[in-house]
């Protein structure tokens, strides 16, 4: 494709494509798009392993962090970090999208220390077989208790606390897990040791589901 900028009036740009003149918005894409790269596809190296590469598809790319590759697309972004050359913001940035992409994979890596007591499906995390955390950090208790019949009710939790902040080891090195990766986790660390004298809590769930969380907390030394 045969592409030359031409001029820039009232926010827009005015460019020939293949001999014919078009109008296209001017924003940090566009500017680096046809001002810089002339309407070829955008390449830039941040150095250290941090690189973009646009695919065929304008304003979609490949971002780099070393060897893992994550596909945005937000033009208009990436173009901002390239034209700034802000190396730290485009990795603060990616590493955010590699949670979002990445979440489960680093969520098991922690889920994995609460041993058997908390199960991974597909849609989040099932502790003792009576409570549920979603992926997007929704709680829900078993209606039916592991019968058949089961199915999961809403139930309105929240995170107790402080939630500290934690960071996880990866192939993009040091990670520091987002809000919804907290929060799940929060709650789940809740649900394997509730509080029975949370009223707001407690009269939430049904009968057997109270005396069975009362019954373990005696068992558990407590009051």
């Amino acid at each position: 494709m045969n592409v030359s900028f031409l001029d820039e009036r009232d926010g827009l740009f005015i460019i020939m494509v293949n001999g014919k003149v078009k109008t296209i918005t001017n924003d940090t894409y566009s500017q680096l798009k046809y001002k810089t790269y002339n309407g070829n596809r955008i390449f830039y190296d941040f150095g250290d392993g941090f690189k973009i590469q646009e695919t065929y598809d304008n304003g979609i790319f490949n971002c780099y962090i070393g060897e893992a590759v994550l596909n945005i697309r937000d033009g208009k972004k990436i173009a901002e970090f390239v034209l700034d050359k802000n190396k730290s913001g485009y990795e603060k940035f990616i590493k955010e999208h590699y949670i979002e992409q990445h979440r489960t994979e680093l969520l098991d890596k922690v889920i994995a220390t609460f041993d058997d007591r908390v199960t991974k499906v597909k849609d989040g995390y099932i502790v003792d077989d009576m409570f549920k955390v979603d992926n997007k950090g929704t709680s829900y208790f078993a209606t039916g208790m592991g019968t058949l019949d089961d199915t999961w009710k809403f139930l309105c939790t929240v995170a107790q606390g402080n939630i500290r902040k934690m960071s996880i080891d990866s192939e993009v090195g040091l990670l520091e897990l987002d809000t919804t990766c907290m929060t799940i986790l929060a709650k789940i660390g809740f649900f394997c040791n509730p509080d029975v004298h949370d009223s707001i809590f407690m009269n939430q769930l049904p009968q057997k589901i109270q005396k069975l969380l009362v019954d373990q907390d005696k068992v558990n030394g407590g009051i």
